[in-house]
């Protein structure tokens, strides 16, 4: 492997979860192996994809750990790491690629320079270079909870899924992602419950990840997407705030989904050339019937 030696330790273990990535994989997988001053190892694993990826794979110098099943992105993420020898672990999504041939070496140094970090986010933009995502000083929805947070340690609350590099030792001692998520809400979980360890959560914006986005969800239905993010973030609520908040938060989501949905299915009737109103109606849709069949549960399952 490119980077790596069998005679010194590892320094990161690349962790890469694929679903019917193969447009983009290859792009991702090579901005990995342009890097410099680091050992490192790539380990993909591909969850059960329907089109090309995993002939694609066979191309690229990587170890690849093909799941007969869609596990998610988290469960994903602990399937590779249980094959992963780096102190540092870092989790890459394969729509995405690596700007420069010393981003990981600079990760290692920040956290290395910072032994209270227990893993750190970079900086992502989108196709264009725009800043899509920053670090977050609150969690959804915090400010309408009872809960208190300003007890955990670190000023970041937490960061995008799509760059975590995480201290080995931390992700074992965290057992890793709550498998209860499956696609969304599992990063926000995982780096509140750093922070409750007592680990703060850096920021490296000298690294910069170019986010294309959407690869697991292109082409399917927006309602079905939604309706896995509101599950993640029901998830989330329910795992870690007060079933009151729970409840008043959820309500409120869906009263706005519901009206949201209703104007967009009106809008695309009365101006059909709207064709994103249809879109954006369904999406709207998914959130409203997933908090309505939240809230009808006695038990609060997502």
């Amino acid at each position: 492997m490119p980077g790596s030696s069998r005679k010194t330790s590892m320094n990161v273990s690349v962790v890469i979860v694929t679903y019917n990535s193969q447009d983009c994989i290859a792009a991702c997988v090579a901005s990995v192996l342009t890097q410099t001053g680091v050992t490192f190892e790539i380990i993909v694993v591909d969850n059960a994809s329907a089109d090309g990826t995993l002939a694609r794979l066979k191309t690229l110098d990587v170890k690849t750990i093909a799941s007969p099943e869609n596990l998610g992105f988290g469960r994903g993420c602990n399937l590779g790491f249980a094959q992963a020898t780096g102190r540092y672990v870092y989790l890459l999504n394969p729509d995405a690629y690596l700007v420069g041939n010393s981003s990981l070496a600079d990760l290692c140094q920040a956290m290395d320079d910072h032994s209270a970090w227990g893993m750190a986010g970079t900086m992502v933009c989108d196709a264009d270079g725009k800043i899509e995502s920053e670090p977050q000083v609150q969690y959804p929805g915090q400010r309408h909870v009872s809960r208190d947070f300003s007890k955990l340690p670190g000023r970041i609350a937490w960061v995008i899924g799509a760059s975590m590099f995480v201290r080995s030792d931390i992700y074992r001692e965290l057992g890793g992602f709550d498998p209860d998520f499956f696609l969304y809400g599992e990063e926000t979980d995982f780096c509140l419950r750093l922070r409750e360890l007592g680990y703060e959560i850096g920021y490296v914006p000298e690294v910069t990840l170019r986010h294309i986005g959407g690869a697991s969800s292109h082409g399917v239905d927006p309602y079905v997407v939604s309706v896995r993010k509101q599950k993640g973030i029901l998830n989330f609520r329910r795992k870690h705030y007060a079933p009151e908040d729970v409840d008043y938060l959820t309500r409120r989501d869906l009263n706005r989904a519901r009206f949201r949905a209703l104007a967009n299915s009106l809008l695309g009737l009365l101006q059909p050339a709207h064709s994103r109103a249809w879109e954006k109606s369904r999406r709207y849709r998914g959130i409203w019937e997933t908090s309505r069949a939240f809230l009808s549960r006695t038990d609060r399952t997502p």
